[in-house]
């Protein structure tokens, strides 16, 4: 698993093979360079325009809509099964489905090789931002715990509530001839899909809404 202490000695091959995503559209080369270099130049390390980061870019190889049993909260009613039992009140979260993990982009740049050689790169981070537990509706503080209680118990014991990134963690490679890599660093989002529920006192369930929701869960470069 990779944690932000030690990112910044871990290979890049190491991080490739943990974080490795599709490529980036190569379009990123030509909004950031005004002016074509010589065939025999590098631009090595050109930083993007905030305004050109993708915020949740799909992490591949993580789980897909993997699904996850469901029990179907009961009627606002006591039924049988809840006659007689006291609960707690409040509200919870149930997860039916694990979605595609994303990354919420905090830093972008690339390397753009037009020699005709390999040439060695090294990339770092130099902006910071933060990613918080969050859902496609908003979510009260209540909810959020629930919401991040459920991810961490189901899906992934690394989530957290909020989670900030780091300045200053490198990662290094090889750009064949001819060839451009992008570098994105952020955090990766851990994605799921369900409801919410309000459990009552006498434990039935009522004002069920469904959503997805999501939680940080780690950071880190990703190269293409």
């Amino acid at each position: 698993m990779l944690v932000k202490s030690s990112l910044a000695r871990i290979s890049a091959a190491a991080i490739l093979a943990a974080l490795a995503v599709g490529t980036v559209a190569p379009h990123a080369a030509a909004s950031a360079v005004s002016d074509d270099p010589p065939l025999d130049e590098a631009l090595v390390g050109v930083e993007m325009d905030e305004n050109e980061l993708d915020d949740n870019l799909p992490v591949l190889g993580e789980p897909e809509d993997a699904i996850v049993p469901d029990g179907e909260p009961s009627e606002k009613e006591p039924d049988a099964s809840t006659q007689g039992l006291q609960c707690k009140p409040g509200w919870f979260f149930k997860i039916t489905q694990n979605r595609t993990n994303t990354m919420d982009v905090k830093y972008h740049t690339f390397v753009q090789n037009k020699t005709s050689r390999a040439i060695d790169f090294k990339f770092t981070s130099k902006k910071s931002g933060t990613t918080e537990v969050g859902g496609s509706v908003s979510l009260s503080g209540e909810m959020k715990v629930a919401v991040l209680g459920a991810i961490k118990a189901e899906i992934n014991v690394s989530a957290k509530k909020s989670w900030t990134s780091e300045i200053g963690i490198e990662t290094a490679g090889k750009v064949p001839a001819k060839s451009t890599a992008y570098g994105d660093y952020g955090i990766l989002k851990e994605n799921v899909y369900g409801y919410k529920y309000h459990r009552g006192s006498a434990c039935q369930k009522s004002n069920k809404q469904y959503m997805t929701v999501w939680a940080p869960y780690r950071e880190g470069w990703r190269v293409s």
